[in-house]
């Protein structure tokens, strides 16, 4: 990793992050991985730019060694959360959006896939299976999407139609597809970061963990946290509640450093998977 930003500010192109990029966030921090992921070669995938800010994908050979660690391939692991092209397994990521792709009639229109391509910037993925997988990005979100149906680099043109395809998973899939509506917002603007306490949980691990990376006492990461004033203010008096909730918080960078990101895809028991 990167050494330790100057400040506070440097996390806040998190607050929009989804739990999946989140569990990005916290895995590249892992060195188990980031060893993993040095053994990768150029020649085990294939990049291609197309048109519209489109990026195909191709693996050259399976990717055994990403797919331990839940990832169809190994991304850039020195890319944050909103930049680096991660595709996380359908096992452990149901949540991921579905859409199906057919023919479209002569002289239909198609807003999801005229919107989609006009405003994203898409990386396009097919698995060694065959199966066609997109990252869309754009406005500060990341959205995963599996493909079935036609192809979409079909010659002949062609439409998408979201799917939700598991009751047991509507309201997972439903808060994803509104998600995706800000990835489709032509007039979303950068805005001051409104962290809600999931959010701010999550960045607070984050930054703990980067803090102790760095040699920082906890001190120092309450400081770099609150700033100096507030952190010296809580280290003086007799109350102990933000030096607790500086070690909670490594604790629960270090949890989903090692392991625990998966609880942030799917089902909790989908961590005791992992190598």
């Amino acid at each position: 990793m990167s050494k330790l930003p100057d400040h506070i500010s440097a996390y806040d192109y998190c607050w929009l992050l989804s739990d999946s990029r989140w569990a990005w966030e916290f895995l590249r921090r892992n060195e188990k991985f980031r060893l993993d992921w040095q053994q990768r070669q150029p020649d085990d995938l294939s990049f291609m730019p197309a048109c519209h800010q489109i990026t195909l994908v191709r693996p050259r050979t399976a990717q055994t060694l990403a797919e331990r660690w839940g990832l169809a391939f190994f991304p850039d692991a020195n890319a944050d959360g909103l930049e680096a092209d991660v595709f996380w397994s359908g096992g452990l990521y149901p949540r991921r959006v579905h859409t199906h792709i057919t023919p479209r009639g002569q002289n239909e229109v198609c807003e999801i896939y005229d919107r989609t391509v006009g405003i994203c910037r898409i990386t396009h993925f097919t698995d060694m299976a065959g199966r066609e997988h997109l990252l869309l990005k754009g406005n500060g979100c990341v959205i995963q999407v599996l493909c079935t149906g036609m192809s979409l680099l079909a010659r002949e043109p062609v439409k998408l139609s979201f799917v939700i395809d598991s009751l047991d998973e509507f309201q997972a899939k439903l808060k994803t597809l509104q998600r995706a509506q800000r990835v489709y917002d032509p007039q979303a603007e950068a805005e001051i970061p409104e962290w809600t306490r999931h959010s701010l949980a999550l960045r607070n691990a984050l930054v703990a963990l980067d803090c102790h990376d760095a040699g920082k006492s906890y001190f120092d990461t309450a400081a770099f946290t609150y700033g100096e004033a507030r952190a010296r203010e809580a280290w003086d008096s007799p109350s102990r509640a933000m030096k607790d909730e500086m070690k909670r918080a490594l604790a629960r960078g270090r949890e989903l450093r090692d392991g625990g990101y998966a609880s942030l895809l799917g089902p909790v028991q989908n961590a005791l998977e992992l190598a």
